[in-house]
């Protein structure tokens, strides 16, 4: 996988050339899904809105092939660098930040699932 596969970036700031941008506020639903707590945000699984699903999971396939994404929040005027700090993440604000974490974590269950079909054969979350 690339070197910072996802990144924030808020109004004011510019996208990378060599990255698809997306734009939170184009995802119908997304919003509503991560205005909720953390605890509901963040359980992927539980999510009534499958198209969101879908498109989160479509992202992390993405960056899981080596592309590169900037999303778009327009929450921020100017976003710096990603915090890796869930704690920060669970209480921001930021619609973009919280969707290049589901995007990571998506992307973190592709890699163990395919890690696990090639050690046995099986995967189970």
């Amino acid at each position: 996988m690339n070197q910072n596969p996802v990144k924030v970036i808020g109004i004011k700031n510019e996208s990378r050339k060599d990255a698809e941008l997306l734009y939170v506020n184009e995802v119908e639903g997304l919003k509503d899904i991560l205005n909720r707590d953390f605890v509901e945000w963040s359980n992927f699984d539980s999510w009534e809105s499958i198209s969101v699903q879908q498109w989160i999971f479509s992202k992390a396939l993405d960056v899981y092939k080596g592309k590169k994404i900037d999303i778009k929040c327009d929450c921020c005027e100017y976003v710096g660098s990603l915090q890796n700090d869930c704690e920060k993440i669970k209480k921001g604000k930021c619609y973009g930040k919280k969707s290049a974490y589901m995007i990571k974590k998506v992307v973190d269950e592709i890699v163990l699932a395919k890690a696990r079909r090639e050690s046995d054969g099986t995967y189970s979350a």
